[in-house]
């Protein structure tokens, strides 16, 4: 069984006010357990602390010490495993409905702090739409920088594909 990881976008909790931010407790390319402290934010005399979703690596830290940000912005990456799951996603072909496919492509975790070919290129702003829109980074392509545009498009083309979906199964 090949083993999938989906890039998850750890941002800022709801704050009272902007944030600084205050110490980084990992660095890109390390291995995290479940709920590692990742990031100490202060805000309003308060330390607020970020912990790992789940067990996984780092990958681009997109803030740096002593920027201030407000409540969800996006601050790192992190590549964690996929679940194994009941559900496959099917990708069905306009012209033959019979076939479908199932998705499994993803990369392997990132290994170092600037893109490779197999990490990708995201522009902060559409790391964050794609964290309120929960797309999935690493099925974008990734031939040049992901921008809000892209992310847009590939949201879009996911709702008309889950229209035929819903059409097929009616």
């Amino acid at each position: 069984m090949t083993i999938s990881y989906t890039t998850h976008l750890i941002c800022a909790p709801d704050l009272p006010e902007a944030a600084e931010v205050l110490v980084f407790h990992v660095k890109p390319g390390q291995f995290v357990g479940a709920d590692t402290l990742l990031m100490t934010l202060l805000a309003a005399d308060q330390e607020w602390q970020v912990h790992a979703p789940d067990e996984g690596q780092i990958g681009s830290l997109m803030v740096e010490h002593g920027d201030f940000v407000n409540s969800n912005d996006l601050l790192l990456l992190m590549e964690i495993a996929e679940k194994p799951s009941a559900f496959a996603l099917l990708d069905f072909d306009a012209e033959d409905t019979s076939a479908a496919h199932t998705i499994t492509a993803a990369p392997p975790p990132v290994t170092a702090t600037t893109p490779s070919a197999e990490q990708l290129a995201v522009s902060p702003a559409a790391a964050t739409l794609a964290a309120r829109l929960g797309v999935d980074l690493n099925r974008l392509s990734t031939e040049a920088l992901i921008d809000e545009d892209a992310v847009l498009e590939f949201a879009r083309q996911e709702l008309l594909t889950l229209g035929k979906i819903r059409k097929l199964l009616a």
